[in-house]
């Protein structure tokens, strides 16, 4: 038997409104006005109505199939000992066509049309029946059964006829009843996937993570921000300093893998015109424009071994200098650092400077796995569902049932990002406010999976960085912060480079 999907229960609703009338219901009986359809009983008790004045007692059989007469739905109210068996789950077209319409007689089996079959096994010597459907097609029939022959007369023919829209009305009006039933059982609405307080994304497991950040955020201690990739670590660094004493003052961010090594320096302290070749004018670092504010370091197990013993000078004395300056320069920055590496083993391996570890290491805050966090797992779906349909103006009120299971036992590699852009794909791709959300088929990507970078020549290499910082300064070569001033070479010379390189246009604006 069809099972009816979402979008097909929205399109039932372009089928309420059949050809015809529903006049000459008696009095005392229902009508098909309102919401009276909700159950067999109701749909049953409306063709009795009509058949009342008739003394004969006949089995109702109605069933609702697509145009290629697949079912999506039988009922039956027996009279007497018919026994029916296991009805089709298809019926051959011509049920749906209007000259099926009258009565027919079964004196054989008929092997080539399965309805036929189970009703003549099951006692079924004639019947009456009448098509549903509107102006524009056929969905469904209504059957009289009798264990007699000649039962059914003109007068009741012509009564049936007369209710046909009728029929096909409270027909549909139950169908869809009953199948908006079945897909409530099969999805949950995004108030019942979890229920958010106050937009806090809490759950058991983050709950310790959060009292930290309630007892850390109003000091100026220094935080290390330590979990996988993904794990939210810059949203829980932008609720330190938002629930700070700076809030009021700029929280700047640095990723200290996103610049080449020659860069970062100039990033975080600056530098005075002349410094450099390129050097036009003076550049303020982000030091110095996190002043009064908080300065999030993400990514800091990645920042080159030389340039940690100037950080360290900058977050002990509280004082900086620029690239080609002289005087040291005075700054109050609260200093929120971030790492999906793991420190110790950095400083093992001397790569992570272990006073710097120790200066970084005030006061420690662990992001667990999404996978170590399941309890949230709804509670987020619920957030990035409702968040991606606000953004992508969709309306979105259901998640299946089946895929929530499938998603809360998924891995999540990938951690929250990756479930964000899970759900901004089923979000965008939705056809109707109910929404199934897929997980890969791969539960897991391992690190011994992931094949290390090749090794590159030199010009590759070269080549490669200076794609790289040409996107950083959105493809402009000369002046302040071009790419020329950054790489500290003229501008012709890059040029010629990039020519030589073959770094075209392409490259760089994707």
């Amino acid at each position: 038997m069809q099972v009816l999907g979402s979008m097909e229960l929205f399109e039932l609703l372009e089928w309420l409104l059949p050809a015809g009338n529903v006049s000459g219901i008696q009095p005392g009986t229902k009508s098909i006005s309102g919401e009276e359809f909700k159950s067999e009983d109701d749909l049953f008790s409306f063709i009795q109505a009509v058949l009342q004045p008739y003394p004969h007692a006949f089995s109702i059989l109605i069933g609702m199939a697509d145009t290629n007469g697949v079912i999506a739905q039988w009922w039956l109210q027996k009279e007497g000992a018919f026994n029916l068996g296991n009805l089709p789950d298809k019926v051959k077209e011509y049920y749906l066509k209007d000259d099926i319409a009258g009565v027919m007689k079964l004196e054989t089996p008929d092997r080539s049309d399965a309805l036929k079959s189970v009703l003549y096994n099951g006692g079924v010597m004639e019947l009456l029946i009448i098509p549903l459907g509107n102006t524009f097609r056929n969905f469904g029939f209504v059957c009289l059964l009798s264990d007699q022959r000649n039962t059914f007369s003109q007068s009741l023919q012509s009564k049936l006829n007369e209710y046909t829209a009728g029929f096909s009305v409270a027909c549909l009006k139950l169908l869809l009843t009953t199948s908006l039933k079945n897909v409530q059982q099969d999805y949950l609405t995004l108030e019942d996937v979890a229920s958010i307080e106050d937009g806090k994304l809490i759950g058991n497991t983050l709950k310790p993570v959060m009292q930290l950040v309630r007892q850390v955020a109003p000091t100026d201690a220094t935080v290390l921000l330590t979990g996988e990739t993904g794990t939210g670590k810059e949203l829980l660094a932008e609720s330190i300093h938002y629930n700070s004493q700076r809030r009021d003052k700029d929280m700047i961010k640095v990723n200290c893998a996103a610049l080449p090594a020659q860069l970062i320096e100039s990033e975080l302290f600056g530098h005075e015109k002349g410094a450099f070749t390129g050097a036009l004018q003076r550049r303020t670092g982000k030091f110095e424009m996190a002043d009064g504010g908080t300065l999030f370091l993400d990514e800091i197990g990645e920042l080159p071994l030389e340039l940690q013993a100037k950080l360290l000078r900058a977050i002990q004395e509280k004082e900086i200098e620029r690239l080609g300056g002289s005087r040291a320069i005075k700054v109050d920055v609260r200093i929120v650092a971030a790492t999906n590496r793991i420190l110790e083993d950095e400083v093992r391996a001397g790569r992570f400077r272990q006073d710097l570890y120790y200066r970084l290491f005030v006061f420690p805050i662990h992001l667990p796995a999404l996978r170590e966090r399941k309890e949230d797992i709804p509670l987020l779906l619920r957030y990035f569902t409702e968040k991606a349909a606000n953004k992508y103006g969709k309306v979105v009120k259901h998640i299946n049932r089946a895929s929530l299971a499938t998603l809360v036992n998924y891995n999540w590699p990938g951690n929250i990002r990756e479930m964000e852009h899970m759900v901004e794909r089923a979000v965008i791709s939705a056809t109707s406010p109910a929404i199934t959300i897929t997980a890969p088929d791969s539960q897991q990507i391992k690190a011994s999976d992931i094949s290390p970078p090749p090794l590159l020549s030199l010009a590759d290499a070269e080549r490669e960085a200076i794609i790289r910082v040409l996107k950083y300064c959105n493809g402009r070569i000369r002046g302040p912060q071009g790419a020329a001033d950054i790489l500290d070479i003229k501008p012709t010379t890059l040029e010629a480079r990039m020519k030589k390189l073959g770094i075209v246009k392409e490259h760089i604006i994707q």
